[in-house]
């Protein structure tokens, strides 16, 4: 994940409410409280829409997870460890109801996910000891039904490097064993935490890069390195990924505090405007060609045509 420090206040938004137009110009935050779910300083790291439309948002420092719905389910608080970019990483939910969180757990500092709804919560993975930068951990449901969930680390190149290791890989997990071992879907990757599934199956990354290495747009489901590479235009540091079409996609940016929009011509992602300024921990996909993302302080909703 990509975080800074500082104070910060989530307002949720339901998901009926008009959406702002699109722009260059900063979108105003569609303030629609529900009750005791406005929650000040939180800083949403981790966003999901469920399949029925339901907006989840978790808060990257306190474990916290709070619903766009007024009566919503309630979902445990994680015991989350921090410092550096770790807590409350990714978020996922499936068709059959289930919620799933990847977080670094306190005590050990290990990358885990989690079954954390419905009953009680369950371990599914595993993973390394985290980082204070370039985690990864950011989580998305495959049309097969696996979690799919990038991992990083750019402080020990060897861990990267290490064909046995989970660093600089994405990885699918079975919901259905406990710390089973993942699949591989791709390696090579600095940190994969901004990823998504264009028509279902094609996965994109936006790689973060160190120093003055370019970061990316590529492939990242063909079992090896990564392919179909585009460089983004200009250094991101992307926080979040989202399919506005099969064609198109949403780059949020944590350095430029940016949701740019990138259109795929002749074979490679160019850059094809800012659609909105003020994201930067991450972007998801809405019903009705919508787009939500998270400023740190709140999330906004636009119109992503």
């Amino acid at each position: 994940a990509v975080v800074s420090r500082g104070a910060a206040v989530l307002v949720l938004v339901t998901l009926g409410v008009g959406a702002s137009g699109c722009g260059d110009d900063d979108s105003p935050p569609v303030r629609a409280p529900l009750g005791t779910q406005l929650l000040d300083a939180m800083r949403a790291g981790a966003l999901t829409v469920t399949p029925g439309g339901e907006l989840l948002a978790g808060e990257l420092e306190t474990g916290a997870i709070v619903s766009s719905r007024a009566r919503a389910r309630p979902l445990p608080r994680l015991k989350v460890a921090t410092g550096g970019q770790r807590g409350l990483l990714g978020l996922a939910a499936d068709r059959r109801g289930r919620v799933y969180a990847a977080y670094t757990r306190s005590g050990d500092r290990r990358i885990v996910v989690d079954r954390i709804a419905p009953g009680a919560v369950t371990r599914i993975w595993t993973g390394p000891r985290s980082a204070d930068l370039a985690n990864g951990g950011h989580l998305e449901l495959a049309a097969d039904g696996r979690l799919v969930i990038g991992i990083g680390d750019l402080q020990n190149p060897a861990r990267v490097a290490d064909p046995r290791a989970p660093n600089g890989k994405l990885l699918a997990l079975r919901t259905d064993a406990r710390n089973g071992r993942p699949a591989v879907l791709s390696t090579g990757w600095n940190n994969p935490f901004a990823f998504t599934f264009i028509a279902g199956s094609r996965l994109w990354v936006a790689d973060n890069a160190p120093g003055k290495r370019s970061e990316r747009l590529a492939r990242g489901d063909f079992g090896g390195a990564p392919r179909n590479v585009s460089g983004l235009s200009r250094k991101t540091a992307p926080s979040g990924l989202a399919a506005i079409s099969s064609t198109e996609l949403a780059v949020c940016g944590f350095v430029t505090e940016t949701l740019d929009r990138y259109r795929l011509t002749e074979g490679r992602w160019r850059f094809a405007g800012t659609i909105a300024r003020g994201c930067r921990y991450g972007v998801v996909r809405l019903p009705r060609g919508r787009l939500a993302f998270s400023t740190g302080r709140d999330i906004r909703v636009i119109s992503a045509r």
